[in-house]
């Protein structure tokens, strides 16, 4: 049987074309905010090599400026938003550690870069509470994601210059509101809009549309302009089997990584396996419905790739 390079088997599978078997991979978090862009760059390499994966999903714990440096509270925190250039060091730190990548692992290689949404890259850089703000001063609000979505377009367009394959875009809202999530008029104002542009702009790389959350409304971004969607589909709706009836796009997933840490490496490839058997191989990779746990114990993550590899289509 021909053997296929990562990046082969990786678009492969994006596409709906033959695969030699399923891509995996998994991911967690490197506390790269306190390292250097090089020692960033070292650990992702080093944890993709160690355990072999099929594409690497570069982690950005970076945080979005405030302008105020103390947090958004009021309208007029809101109004001190500007599109930011892309040599700010949260941005520029993250963009050296890609071209790294890039160089270290050479061509065949897929590299995910992470994104949020541009109402979750305020909260992860103001807190919470600044949604609020927004909700309450909407003008102001409204110019605030202007800035933020302009930024993330110009940070997409330096990722496409570095060679970076695609972007995992990670889709905060779309639960219930008593999961933590948004009323449908607010995801209408304040989400969906801005997704779709930052969405348009990576047109030309592998759009991964990550549905963060539990109790999600789905159906809200069935029509995201992505080429696959990744959710917690052990832990919350639509099944695989659902959403392969709701979407053409490849589906993400094989892994729950809310319980890996408990589990026994045999109940770890019959989770794989049953997602197989439920999704079916076609337009199928193999990856954790979100972050795995950093103490995910190596023998656990080792037993996934092997459990991949032991698969027949």
């Amino acid at each position: 049987m021909t053997s296929m390079t990562k990046m082969q088997r990786f678009m492969a599978a994006i596409k709906g074309d033959w695969i030699d078997r399923l891509p995996a991979s998994m991911w967690l978090h490197f506390a790269s905010e306190h390292l250097s862009s090089e020692e960033t760059a070292r650990l992702h390499i080093r944890y993709f090599t160690t355990y072999d994966w099929d594409y690497l999903k570069a982690m950005n714990d970076y945080r979005y400026p405030i302008p105020t440096g103390e947090g958004v509270n009021r309208a007029a925190d809101l109004r001190a938003f500007r599109p930011l250039p892309i040599t700010e060091p949260a941005f520029a730190k993250q963009l050296a550690c890609l071209r790294v990548l890039r160089g270290e692992l050479g061509p065949d290689v897929p590299i995910i870069e992470t994104l949020f949404n541009p109402l979750q890259t305020l909260i992860r850089g103001a807190g919470a509470s600044a949604a609020r703000v927004v909700f309450d001063h909407p003008r102001e609000g409204h110019q605030m994601l202007e800035a933020v979505t302009q930024t993330l377009i110009d940070y997409v367009r330096a990722c496409k210059d570095i060679g970076v394959t695609g972007i995992f875009y990670s889709v905060n809202g779309a639960s219930t509101p008593e999961a933590g999530g948004l009323a449908d008029d607010q995801f209408n104002e304040f989400v969906r809009h801005y997704d779709l542009r930052v969405l348009q702009a990576a047109k030309g790389m592998v759009r991964i549309a990550h549905i963060h959350g539990f109790n999600l409304l789905f159906n809200r971004t069935l029509d995201y302009p992505a080429e696959a969607f990744s959710w917690s589909h052990f832990n919350t709706a639509p099944s695989l089997a659902e959403a392969r009836k709701l979407t053409q796009a490849a589906l993400i997933g094989g892994i729950n990584e809310v319980a890996i840490t408990k589990q026994s490496m045999s109940e770890i490839g019959a989770d794989i396996e049953a997602s197989v058997r439920e999704a079916g191989p076609h337009k199928l990779l193999i990856g954790p419905g979100c972050t795995v746990a950093p103490d995910t114990p190596w023998r656990l993550q080792f037993a996934a790739g092997r459990a991949v590899k032991q698969l027949k289509l």
